[in-house]
């Protein structure tokens, strides 16, 4: 089988940059145009800033899945992709008992954060697949000689 070539996907990382400039750009630009009075009424003008940045950061991490995926379907076999699935789901486990147990503030704040990088590791790991081993029966050489 010959090997398929990566192509880095360039569209959505341009979007995510445009979206992430005018973010950050519409914040000044809104708050030095609207009055106080009409940012407390308009809550939708206070929310543009907020949208496009979030926007941005959600496509950075749609391309970085893209990416991952692409690097890594087929190369990684069933039995390792099974192991560090068992992992990533261990420490959303361990994330959780972190933060819903009521002793340590430190065990909080660690669960919190081992639940956040297990959660999106898990979300990157379930889009790779893993290497497909044969069986026996697609392994074995089809004979035509009964046919006759």
């Amino acid at each position: 089988m010959a090997k398929k070539s990566f192509r880095f996907p360039i569209t959505l990382p341009v979007i995510a940059t445009v979206s992430l400039v005018l973010g950050l750009l519409a914040g000044p630009f809104i708050n030095a145009r609207a009055t106080p009075e009409q940012l407390a009424d308009n809550i939708l003008l206070s929310a543009i800033p907020f949208v496009l940045v979030f926007v941005g950061i959600l496509l950075y991490f749609i391309t970085f899945i893209v990416v991952m995926s692409r690097l890594l379907n087929d190369n990684i076999s069933s039995r390792a992709h099974g192991f560090i699935l068992s992992l990533l789901i261990a420490g959303i486990v361990l994330g959780i008992l972190g933060m819903f147990q009521p002793w340590l503030f430190q065990a909080y704040k660690y669960g919190f954060i081992l639940l956040l990088f297990s959660t999106l590791s898990y979300i990157v790991w379930s889009h790779v697949t893993p290497k497909r081993e044969q069986t026996q029966e697609e392994a074995r050489p089809v004979s035509t000689g009964g046919l006759e």
